[in-house]
């Protein structure tokens, strides 16, 4: 599980390959599966490996489903605001254009708040609820 799960989602991670330097609570698609990544890419330096349990090496847990408190750089202005993924960088979005659905932003209520959902332009992160391929 990464540390920027929300909720978890009920489907088992994928054991998916992902690229290098990829870490857990990373985005990521794999073809066209989407999902964050529960933990760090498997990797070999100098003879040890690093990464997730009984991932091959270059592949990484990846969850399919859930909600994630996710890095998104423009701002969103409401809950339910569609997330985009680009493919060439796993970066995420709030553009459309040539970009693949990953999910709805959703708020939590903290408090009696809705929180998380929503952020101004610039660095920050909103709670992704990833959607179902």
């Amino acid at each position: 599980m990464s540390k920027n799960q929300v909720f978890a989602g009920t489907s088992p991670a994928l054991s998916l390959p992902v690229p290098a330097g990829t870490r857990s609570g990373d985005p990521v698609i794999v073809g066209g599966l989407i999902g964050v990544c529960d933990t760090d890419r498997t990797e070999v330096v100098d003879g040890k490996q690093y990464g997730g349990v009984g991932n091959p090496e270059g592949h990484a847990s990846v969850a399919p489903d859930g909600v994630y408190a996710l890095e998104v750089p423009e701002a969103v202005g409401a809950a339910g605001t569609p997330i985009f993924i680009v493919a060439a960088t796993n970066d995420l979005t709030t553009t459309a254009a040539g970009n693949v659905l990953f999910g709805h932003t959703v708020p939590v209520i903290d408090r009696g708040v809705a929180t998380g959902a929503t952020k101004a332009a610039g660095a920050g992160t909103v709670n992704v609820k990833l959607v179902r391929i």
